[in-house]
């Protein structure tokens, strides 16, 4: 792997943990409204850029999740399944922009009914159910026309390969 690699998965990682530092107040918890999410559609223009959000992920949650460690490690392995699906659904684009809400949703919302005084099926699916809102609000208000602007860029197309 050559440096650019490196050095473009740092920049990526960078602007995640950025944006998670901006917008923590909307990014964890019950509702969650993650801004850095957006960053997720960079995994359909260039697969390698999977590695960038992943660290971005693992660091943002490990420097500012209320849940710290335990959030960095499930939050990181919601972001590997999630950009997995992503790349295999790229071609499918309503389905690959649902794969955050509907993992997160399930995952996170595990997490946090696990750290909560009420563990039951219902206090599960209100949680998965505000956790998909926000990651699918996200990704649809400004992940895809972020997707959409940077599709029509070619000096976009060319940066982001590696």
């Amino acid at each position: 792997m050559s440096l650019i690699f490196y050095l473009k998965n740092a920049m990526i990682a960078s602007i995640y943990v950025v944006l998670l530092y901006v917008f923590q107040f909307l990014s964890f918890e019950l509702v969650q409204f993650r801004i850095a999410e957006l960053l997720l559609v960079l995994v359909l223009f260039n697969a390698k850029s999977f590695y960038g959000i992943t660290i971005g992920t693992f660091v943002g949650n490990m420097l500012f999740s209320p849940y710290g460690f335990v959030d960095a490690v499930v939050g990181t392995i919601a972001t590997i399944i999630t950009l997995v699906l992503m790349i295999i659904l790229k071609r499918q684009l309503i389905l690959a922009f649902l794969m955050p809400g509907i993992v997160n949703g399930i995952i996170i919302g595990l997490m946090l009914v696990y750290f909560s005084d009420i563990t039951t099926l219902t206090a599960f699916i209100i949680t998965f159910s505000w956790i998909f809102l926000g990651q699918t609000v996200v990704l649809f208000v400004f992940g895809y026309p972020f997707y959409k602007l940077l599709k029509e860029k070619p000096s976009f197309q060319e940066l982001i390969q590696f």
